[in-house]
């Protein structure tokens, strides 16, 4: 009879390719077994990819992977509290370790806030440290593929220096997202950018890039200069200048016949200067797939008459999120006779996404837009405390008590409609800064920012 086979000795590349096929729970269980069993769980084709979160319950898990992956990973995600002075020193040993990494070839950043707390005593030191190893990052990777600075502000001034260093891989680079967001949309300031920095690109498919920086030359870029096929294009708006550069509908039409697979995200951010400008900002031949506003107070709905004439075939999304005015949703007024989100529905075939939080919508427009959109549609977020009704008013009432809706009827008409079971958004599933404005309003957006910014598997 055979003797037990010494498992022990099994050989390197064997051992590698089983733990290959594993979980990650069922990788440390496997390099138990053996001091030799447990060399192999760091070999570096078991850890291609590493998702760093700098939570207090994770930080030691993953100092641990840094300090022993940081050299070899090819793809790194950092999600980090950015108002954590700790998360932020952690965050910045990270990246010490990664700027002499040659094999990086995903980068992303994703911090809770487009801003950075630093510690009062060294700021100008730590601040320094994180350009220094951006920068080793960006010089010394071989092919870096995703680059993503998850809309920090502070990072995102020195764009244009990231920009020229990131010219090395011009021939490699897919992802860019220079996308910021500014708190203050009437208080910044606008860093140059010189729209030649990006002609080498000849591989890029995904740009987030604020619209102070979006020009006509800047897609010209992607149309004439390089045989790139851009595929994303996302625009944040913030403040909106009066001297700043109209882009032409020539211009998108142009780009749109160089690219035809082109989808364009438009996010207003604390953009009051957005709204009033939207139609300004807006041309037929743009083709928007995504249409994002996030707290600009007012709701600019010429604009949104607009989308359901010249974006019936590209339209999918609309996001619009707002505060309530002491408590009560902001009415919205039409020069249309029909609702415009009603329109909206009706003509954007391709609609599948629908969220208003902070106007005042009536019943009747709701159940219209499940019933032209019917299962097509896969999200409608709309709170309770926004839908009123327009019935004739009843004798209590008339006495002075409000009229109520009875919310289990109107939701099977509009789950009827869609197909599948809809309830409209109670309180407690709202932001806090939809009815507090001193909240922080980030907490409502920065994850479907940043969820833009994730390294796709294309890269």
């Amino acid at each position: 009879m055979a003797a037990d086979p010494n498992w022990a000795v099994l050989p390197s590349v064997t051992l590698v390719e089983i733990f290959s096929y594993l979980s990650h729970d069922d990788k440390l269980r496997a390099s138990s077994v053996c001091k030799r069993w447990r060399s192999c769980l760091f070999h570096p084709n078991l850890w291609q990819k590493i998702y760093f979160q700098l939570h207090s319950s994770k930080r030691m898990k993953t100092k641990f992977l840094a300090d022993r992956c940081g050299h070899f990973v090819r793809e790194i995600t950092i999600k980090f509290c950015s108002h954590n002075i700790t998360d932020v020193r952690e965050c910045g040993r990270i990246l010490e370790i990664m700027k002499i990494n040659k094999n990086l070839q995903q980068f992303c950043l994703q911090p809770s806030s487009c801003h950075m707390e630093w510690p009062d005593n060294n700021t100008v030191y730590l601040f320094d440290r994180y350009l220094d190893s951006v920068e080793g990052i960006i010089r010394n990777s071989r092919d870096l593929r995703h680059f993503s600075l998850g809309c920090l502000e502070e990072l995102l001034e020195h764009s244009s220096t990231f920009l020229s260093l990131l010219g090395r891989h011009s021939r490699s680079l897919r992802c860019l997202h220079l996308a910021s967001v500014k708190e203050d949309s009437e208080g910044y300031r606008i860093v140059e950018l010189d729209p030649k920095l990006f002609h080498p690109f000849t591989t890029l498919q995904q740009l987030s890039i604020d619209y102070d920086h979006l020009t006509n030359q800047l897609l010209e870029s992607f149309t004439f200069h390089n045989k790139t096929k851009l595929e994303k294009l996302i625009i944040h708006v913030h403040g909106v200048e009066a001297d700043h550069e109209r882009i032409t509908n020539s211009s998108w039409h142009c780009i749109r016949s160089h690219c035809p697979n082109l989808q364009v995200t438009l996010n207003l951010i604390h953009s009051f200067d957005g709204v009033e400008a939207l139609l300004d900002i807006l041309q037929p031949s743009l083709p928007l797939t995504h249409f994002r506003q996030f707290f600009c107070t007012h709701l600019n709905t010429t604009a949104i008459c607009y989308f359901a004439t010249h974006y019936r075939t590209t339209l999918r999304s609309i996001h619009i999120i707002d505060g309530l005015m002491d408590g009560y949703p902001v009415p919205y007024t039409s020069a249309a006779e029909e609702d415009p989100f009603v329109m909206l529905a009706w003509r954007c075939s391709l609609l599948t996404d629908f969220t208003l939080i902070g106007y005042e919508i009536a019943d009747e427009d709701v159940i219209a837009i499940s019933r032209l959109r019917g299962m097509g549609l896969k999200k409608l977020d709309i709170p309770r405390v926004c839908i009123t009704t327009v019935d004739e008013p009843e004798e209590d009432e008339m006495w002075g008590y409000p009229l109520q809706i009875n919310f289990t009827a109107f939701s099977e008409q509009v789950s009827d409609g869609l197909s599948w079971n809809w309830h409209p958004l109670d309180d407690q599933e709202l932001p806090l800064a939809v009815f507090d404005a001193d909240a922080d309003a980030e907490r409502a957006y920065m994850d479907i920012l940043l969820e833009e910014q994730q390294p796709i598997s294309a890269c």
